[in-house]
Parts: structure tokens; sequence; C-alpha cells
């Protein structure tokens, strides 16, 4: 789930409300308003946990979240909408919001292929993800409608046709938004309102870009809200500073032991230099048959033995439970909410856990040659299940079995591993979480689970190399290379794209990426693209090109 702090400027709607107490300092929450559509307590428990995690905000709408990580919505929509017309001559409308939160990689779909067939399909006109709710006070009067990441931000991704052209308006729940570039989006928005001072100009051109908008909340914006925000900008502007005290990333990477240090004030130094604990976002398929979570398994289910195999049959309703527990918590740094206030949840997470007890990834779309898979199978058999776990092979598609949740200190790039420190791990178990996780500091990762790898790219857990070809072929690996927005390469598996003569890897000529792409320089720290050479020295070239084949079934 998440992992982003968005706007440090919103920290002025708290401190023009007030600065004591819960009341005085004009403290207020509101729920989803997409959520609010739907009676979830009518619908069954998988049904819910699928329509929770499309569209529950899980305690993220309030002005604590606004301190760090939620937004005045309507304000920054209509700061980012501004910025676009000054920088393209687009007009300042509804439609020109969406065309810039699409740059940034948010999807719009038109349906979601795993959406619950007993639900109905929401309607919505923010993007996937992207939660918005209206916090409404009598006294003072406040009315403000508030916008905060959710799972499906992260963690619902586009799928792909046979060609391997992205399908932006189809999406699928627990597939990875590869595209989805937090860093830009933050930077943008400060951006937006650094280049906007006229805060009367700003509210007055927030009915062209939300016309729905009443005269409360454009009161509440002028007493309140944008003289708050403009008078951090200038302290912000005037320091030197920007809107986060560390990198998020790039498309598809999210920096959450960073988001985590921040929100529990351990982050110290210049974290820009110093956190650089990135990861890619990945699919969510077969997590019940992990022991601990995240890629270094530093939260383990209280109480219980970490690290140890799972087999499909232990994967019961209460394992289940406490890896929804555990994921409760992820609201922490991904969405600014309070630790105390995440225990509130916990119902919820279990039913999102119950939603993923039956998901599978999108089947892959383009053609499998049933010859080469067979030899893939022997070489997948030989080369990687000892730790990416062991499949069944005996149905259509593969059904992993067992996994072995082994911690090793492998040698990919090391900055995520240290980054969870056992300070870290101390400090989340003194909050209000503490009791019902084990934190600890691994030093190593677990190997990924290779849940709908096809789709996946790019590759380890740092998102350092595009394509499987290039994993399998240290040599090939790029220094620098191109994503977001992109096309996939099904005999590569991977981005679709080739060397330049800058030796950097771009996308084909021709093609137009749907979303804004950046580039990833692999010299740069936290993204090293060392890493599995040892593991796939001595394979052949038909062996790469079958266990790819093979890798496409999963």
């Amino acid at each position: 789930m998440k992992r982003i702090a968005v706007l440090l400027a919103a920290m002025a709607l708290l401190v023009g409300c007030g600065g004591v107490g819960d009341f005085l300092r004009g403290y207020g929450e509101a729920r989803s308003s997409a959520l609010a559509a739907y009676d979830t307590a009518a619908m069954t428990p998988e049904a819910r946990g699928g329509v929770l995690f499309a569209l529950s905000d899980f305690g993220a709408l309030d002005t604590d979240a606004l301190e760090t990580h939620a937004t005045p919505w309507r304000l920054a929509g209509t700061a980012l909408v501004l910025a676009e017309a000054r920088r393209t001559g687009a007009d300042v409308a509804p439609q020109t919001l969406r065309t810039v939160m699409t740059q940034f990689g948010f999807l719009y779909p038109e349906t979601i292929g795993n959406w619950p067939q007993s639900v109905a399909p929401p309607q919505r006109d923010t993007p996937l993800g992207l939660n918005t709710g209206v916090i409404r006070r009598a006294v003072p009067r406040v009315e403000l409608t508030v916008a905060n990441l959710g799972c499906a931000s992260c963690h619902a991704g586009a799928t792909y046709d046979a060609a391997g052209t992205p399908k932006t308006d189809t999406a699928w729940l627990g597939a990875p938004n590869t595209s989805l570039d937090l860093e830009a989006y933050v930077q943008a928005i400060y951006t937006a309102f650094a280049e906007q001072p006229d805060t009367d100009a700003l509210v007055a051109a927030v009915p062209k870009v939300f016309p729905d908008t009443d005269a409360a909340e454009i009161k509440t914006f002028r007493s309140f809200v944008a003289p708050r925000i403009a008078a951090r900008m200038q302290k912000i502007v005037a320091a030197g500073g920007g809107p986060l005290p560390f990198v998020n990333g790039a498309p598809g990477l999210t920096n959450g032991v960073a988001a985590l240090k921040m929100q529990l004030a351990l982050l110290h130094g210049d974290a820009h230099a110093t956190e650089r604990g990135f990861t890619s976002i990945p699919d969510l398929g077969d997590r019940g048959l992990r022991s601990s979570l995240l890629y270094d398994g530093a939260y383990a289910p209280a109480g219980m033995t970490a690290d140890r195999e799972m087999r499909r049959t232990d994967i019961t309703p209460a394992h289940l439970d406490e890896l929804a527990t555990i994921t409760a918590f992820f609201t922490v740094p991904s969405m600014g909410v309070r630790p105390d206030r995440a225990r509130g949840y916990l119902g919820e997470a279990k039913d999102v856990f119950r939603f993923f007890a039956g998901y599978t990834p999108p089947r892959f779309p383009g053609s499998i040659d049933s010859a080469k898979t067979a030899r893939g199978r022997t070489v997948y058999a030989a080369r990687c299940a000892s730790c990416h776990g062991a499949y069944d092979d005996s149905v259509e598609r593969p059904v992993l079995q067992s996994f072995p949740n082994r911690i090793a200190p492998y040698d990919t790039e090391p900055a995520r591993a240290a980054a969870f420190t056992p300070a870290l791990a101390d400090a989340v178990k003194r909050s209000p979480y503490g009791n019902l996780l084990e934190a600890r500091a691994t030093g190593g990762y677990v190997a990924p689970l290779l849940s709908g790898v096809w789709m996946t790219a790019p590759y380890l857990h740092n998102g350092s190399v595009p394509t499987m070809r290039q994993l399998l072929t240290p040599s090939e690996r790029p220094a620098r290379f191109m994503v977001g927005g992109h096309r996939l390469n099904y005999h590569t598996l991977g981005i679709d794209g080739a060397v330049d003569a800058s030796s950097a890897y771009v996308y084909p000529a021709g093609y137009a990426p749907w979303s804004r792409p950046a580039l990833i320089d692999t010299t740069q720290p936290g993204l090293s693209n060392r890493g599995h050479e040892a593991d796939v020295a001595g394979l052949s070239e038909a062996e790469k090109t079958a266990l790819i084949e093979y890798l496409k079934l999963l």
C-alpha cells in the first residue's frame, strides 16, 4: 500500500484552524465519497474486500493527514491545471486536470478487470486510487474536499494487449502501476503552488476546474487554506527547500521506509542523499504464502516464527488475518494515518485479504510456445524454485504450492535492507501499533514472489533492470533506461526499447508513452542493477528463452 507524503504546505490548514486540542486545532475527518455509494455491510467479505481495496481511505482523509500526505484537493488540482495552462496553453477546465494526472501515471479506467462480479462498478471523477472526501465542521464553518492516496493508486495497474501495448482503459486490482510517478506528482503540486502566488486568482479559478464547488468551500479556501498555503510556500521557497525531505523515486518506485521515518520523526541529516531505499511496486498475488511482509521481511506476525517455509495448506483464515494486521500499518507511511488510528481499520484490512485469497494476476495475453515452456519448467525447477517457490504444473496455469520465505544477504543493491534500521524497528515497537506486529531489521531480502512477473518490469527489488532477458544476461543490463507509460516486449519480457547512441535503453522510435516517462540511472545511490549474477551463470541462450516462456504462465 503505499509509500508518499504529498505537500507540506497543507500543514497550514491545521495551524490556521487553531493549534491546541482536536477541536481548537480544527480537527476534522471524512470518508471516501466513492465508498459511500456502497452498502458494504451487505456484501460478502471477499466482495467487500475488493471494494475497500479500490475505494477505502483507511482513515487517511483527516486534518492530521493534511500535515504530511493529503492535499486540499480542489486547490491543488486547480493549481496543477493553471500550471499546465501556463506551460502548454491548455484550457482551465476539468478535462485538463485529467490530462495532468495521467502524465504522472494515474489511471482513469473505464473498467476494472477483476472487480467483484456481484457489485456495481464504481463511479468516480478522480483517478483510481486517489480518494477524496469532504471534511465539514460547524464551528468554525469549514467545508473542504481533501484527497489522499489509497491502496489502488500503486496496486492497480493497466492491462496489456497481445502486442504488449498498455490498455489504460482496463485496470486490474492487485497488479502494479509501474508508471505511477509519485515523486513527479509531489514536485508538480509544490511547483504549481510556488508559481501561483496570487491566492485570490487561484481560488477564483477553482469553479472552472471543479464546477460543483459550493460557496462554503470557497469561503473555507479564502478564510483558512489559501492564505496559509501562500505563507507556507514563501517560507519553503525562501529556505531553498522542497515539498519532501527525501526522494520518493521514479515511475513504479516508492520509498516507504523514508516515509515511515518521516512519520516517526526519525529523518536526520540530508535525507535526500542518505535515504535511498527504493522499492519496485510488486504484484500482490500469492501474498498468503508469505510468513513476513516487505522485501526485507521487516514485519512478521506478533509471536509467530517468521522466515519459515509456507505451503498452500498453511494459508488459513487466521494467517490471512495476521498478514492483514501487518498491512493495516502500511497506511502510516503511505497515507499519513496515525498509528493509533490505523488500528481502527483492521476489519477492513482483513476483508481485503479475503479478496486477495482468491486473486490471480491477469493472464499473459500473447502467444506462448508450449514446447519451450516445457523446457523452461525444468530450468525453473533446477535454478529458481529454491528461492522463488515451487509450482504445481499439472494444471493449465501453474499454482505456487510452497514458498521458502528465506531472508538472505543477496548481492543486490543493499540500500533498502540497510534503511530499515534497529532504531526504526524500536520506534515501530514503541508506537501505538507496536504490539500488533513484530518489527525487525533483517539486513537482507526475501526473494520475490513471481506471480504476474510478465507484467511487472522493471525487475529486481529496486526496479533497476528493464527486461527479464537482461536480468538473465547481466552483461546486457543498461546503465540508463526509460520507465513509465511503456510498452512491453514479450520476447525479452520487459520494457520495450533499444540502446541508443548515448548507451541508454530508450523506447522504440514512434512509440508514444501514455504517461510521462522518467530516466533511471543505475549509477545513482539506491538504484544499482547489480545482483543475481551467480544465479543465472551458465544458462544457455536456449535455456534463457525457455525460462522466459515459462514465466509468462505465472
